[in-house]
C-alpha cells in the first residue's frame, strides 16, 4: 500500500525541483547532454578510478589496445591494436598497434605509450591494478613482462598460463587505457607518476577530449576532429550534476537532457508511458549484496548468516524498486555466462528468521550497525531489510552514508550495497567473491569483496576458482562453474547476494547509438540525434 503521506510527498519534491531548476533551451541536434550524480567522481586518471559514471567518460578520452561491442561483450575486436597472436605456450601476447593514431596533445601514439600506461597500471596498484595484476603481473616483473619491441610492436608476457580470453578482456578495460607517455611525465608532481594532473585532464586519444570539468557541476567533452575512427557526430558532449532523480525527470520530459542516470523506479514508472522517452536497462557483472563482518562473533554463526537470506523480500523489491536495476539472484555466477544457475532457492520468511536466531543461542535477538549508500535502489532495499529484520527480533541500526571506506577496512558490522565488476566471466565475481589466500587483517586485501567481508573461503573453493581461470576447454570451464556455483551457495557465505545488476537510463527518442555498456567503456562515438 501506498501511503497518501507519501504521495504527497513526492508531488511537493517535484514541484519545488521544478521551481529550482532554471529555464533551459532544448539541447542542440549536435550536442549530447547527460544528467548523472557526479557527487561520487573524484577524478579522471584511468588507472586509479573505479567508479561507473567517471569510467564512461574515461572510455571516451581514451583508446584501448582492444575493446568489446556493447552488443557482444564476449567478442574481442581490435582498437589500438590491428591484429595480435598468442604464443604456442599461451603466455606471450604480441600486438600490433595502428600507425596513425595521435594524442589530444598531438604527440604521436606508440607501442612505448602502451608499454608506459600498463607498467603504470601496475605500479601504481591501485583498485584497477587488479586487471592485469590477477595474471601474476606485479611491479617487480612488469617492466620485463610487458615490453614495446618497436614503434608499432608491443608484447604481453605472463608468468604462467591462464585462459586467452580472459586476458583479452582485461586489456579492453578502461584501467588500460593508453595515455599520453610524454605528457604525462612533463606533469608528474614529487614523483607522483602523474596522478595529480590526471584526476582534472586529459591525456588520451580518444573520440573526445577534455575541455572543462567542475566538481560536482559540470563537465564538458569536445569531439577530437582528428581522431582516427573519423570525427564523432557529438561535437560536444555535457554532462550535468544532477543529484535529485525527479529533477532529472522533469528535465528529460522537458527536452533540457537527453539522457537521465540513476532514476527512481517510481520516475523510471512516470516515463515508461512516455512515447518520446526509451528505458534502456544493460546487465552489470555484479550483485546486490549484503555483507556480514565475520570478525563479529554474531555474524560468525552460520545460522545467523542463512537467516539474513531469509530477510530479504525478493518478490517484494523485484516488483518494486528493483523493477529497472536488477534480476533476482541468489547464485553467485551472473546469468548467461558459464555454470549459471536459474535456482532461487530462498524466499522472504520472518519467522523462519527469527528460528535460526534462536538456534544459534540468540532468542531474544541482537542490535547491530547496518551502514549503507543513501543512493536509489541501494537505500530503499536497506529500509526494506531493516524493518523485515525487526520482525524477526533483530534491531538494524541503519545509517546512511559514504561508509565504503569503512567497508574496505572492515570497520562495520552489516553493510549492503552492489558491485560492478569489469570481466565479463564468471572469473571476474568469483575471484572477489570466493577468494581470500590471506585473511589476516595485515594482508590488506581490500580489492577482495571476501577479504573485506573477513571470510575464511574454504580451500577446496578457492582452488577451484583458480583452476577455471587456468582452463582453456570451454566445456570444462562450463563443469567447473557449475560446481563452484552450487558450493558457493551451500556454503552460506557472509556475501549474501539477491539481484543481479542492471544499469538503467532514460533516453529521449531522438537519440540514436547510445547504448549502456556492461563493463562500463560506453561509447559516445557513434551517437547522433534526430533533428
Amino acid at each position: 500500500m501506498i501511503r497518501t503521506t507519501t504521495l504527497i510527498g513526492a508531488a511537493m519534491a517535484a514541484l519545488m525541483a521544478a521551481q529550482a531548476l532554471p529555464a533551459l533551451a532544448k539541447t542542440p541536434s549536435d550536442q549530447l547532454v547527460i544528467g548523472m550524480d557526479m557527487s561520487s567522481m573524484r577524478g579522471l586518471d584511468p588507472q586509479e578510478l573505479n567508479q561507473f559514471e567517471a569510467a564512461e567518460i574515461v572510455a571516451n578520452l581514451y583508446d584501448r589496445l582492444v575493446t568489446l561491442p556493447a552488443d557482444d561483450i564476449t567478442r574481442v575486436e581490435p582498437m589500438l591494436a590491428t591484429s595480435w597472436t598468442v604464443s604456442e605456450d599461451g603466455k606471450s601476447f604480441t600486438f600490433t598497434l595502428r600507425d596513425d593514431v595521435v594524442f589530444h596533445s598531438g604527440n604521436p601514439l606508440t607501442a612505448r605509450d602502451a608499454e608506459y600506461s600498463l607498467r603504470r597500471l601496475v605500479k601504481l596498484g591501485l583498485a584497477p591494478a587488479r586487471d592485469l595484476t590477477q595474471w601474476g603481473l606485479t611491479a617487480e616483473n612488469v617492466d620485463q613482462m610487458i615490453r614495446a619491441t618497436d614503434d608499432h610492436t608491443l608484447v604481453v608476457e605472463l608468468p604462467e598460463v591462464w585462459n586467452s580470453d580472459l586476458v583479452l578482456y582485461s586489456l579492453a578495460s578502461f584501467s588500460t587505457s593508453v595515455v599520453d607517455s610524454a605528457l604525462v611525465e612533463e606533469n608528474i608532481q614529487d614523483g607522483d607518476s602523474g596522478r595529480a594532473f590526471l584526476q582534472t585532464a586529459d591525456a588520451g586519444s580518444g573520440p573526445y577530449t577534455l575541455r572543462t570539468w567542475r566538481a560536482n557541476d559540470l563537465l564538458i567533452a569536445e569531439a577530437f576532429e582528428d581522431y582516427w575512427g573519423g570525427a564523432p557526430a557529438m561535437t560536444r558532449v555535457l554532462l550535468r550534476h544532477m543529484p535529485e532523480s525527479t529533477a532529472q525527470r522533469l528535465q528529460l520530459e522537458a527536452g533540457d537532457i537527453d539522457i537521465a542516470t540513476r532514476l527512481s523506479s517510481s520516475d523510471l514508472d512516470a516515463l515508461s508511458g512516455n512515447p518520446e522517452i526509451e528505458i534502456q536497462t544493460t546487465p552489470g557483472v555484479g550483485f546486490y549484496y549484503i555483507a556480514l563482518n565475520q570478525e563479529n562473533e554474531i555474524l560468525a554463526n552460520p545460522k545467523v548468516r542463512e537467516a539474513f537470506r531469509y530477510l530479504i523480500d525478493y518478490d517484494g523489491l523485484a516488483n518494486s524498486v528493483m523493477r529497472y536495476y536488477g534480476r533476482m539472484q541468489q547464485t553467485i555466477v551472473p546469468a548467461g555466462m558459464p555454470g549459471a544457475l536459474e535456482e532461487n532457492p530462498y524466499s522472504f520468511d520472518p519467522a523462519r528468521a527469527k528460528e535460526l536466531i534462536a538456534e544459534a543461542g540468540y532468542p531474544d535477538g541482537f542490535t547491530l550497525t547496518y551502514y549503507a549508500t543513501p543512493v536509489t535502489p541501494e537505500y530503499e532495499i536497506a529500509q526494506s531489510i531493516q524493518a523485515n529484520a525487526a520482525d524477526a527480533g533483530i534491531t538494524l541500526d541503519l545509517q546512511a552514508g559514504d561508509h565504503i571506506g569503512d567497508f574496505r577496512e572492515r570497520n562495520y558490522e552489516v553493510f549492503s550495497a552492489r558491485t560492478g565488476e569489469r570481466l565479463p566471466d564468471p572469473h571476474a565475481v568469483l575471484q572477489s567473491y570466493a577468494q581470500n589466500p590471506d585473511n589476516s587483517r595485515e594482508a590488506n586485501l581490500a580489492g577482495l569483496m571476501a577479504w573485506r567481508a573477513a571470510w575464511d573461503v574454504p580451500a577446496e573453493l578457492q582452488d577451484l576458482v583458480t583452476q577455471a581461470a587456468h582452463e582453456t576447454d570451454p566445456a570444462r570451464r562450463t563443469e567447473l562453474y557449475t560446481t563452484i556455483n552450487r558450493m558457493y551457495l551451500e556454503s552460506s557465505s557472509p556475501l549474501i547476494t539477491s539481484f543481479q545488476r542492471l544499469d538503467a537510463r532514460a533516453l529521449r527518442g531522438a537519440v540514436d547509438g547510445y547504448q549502456g555498456h556492461t563493463t562500463w567503456i560506453t561509447s559516445w562515438h557513434d551517437v547522433t540525434k534526430a533533428e
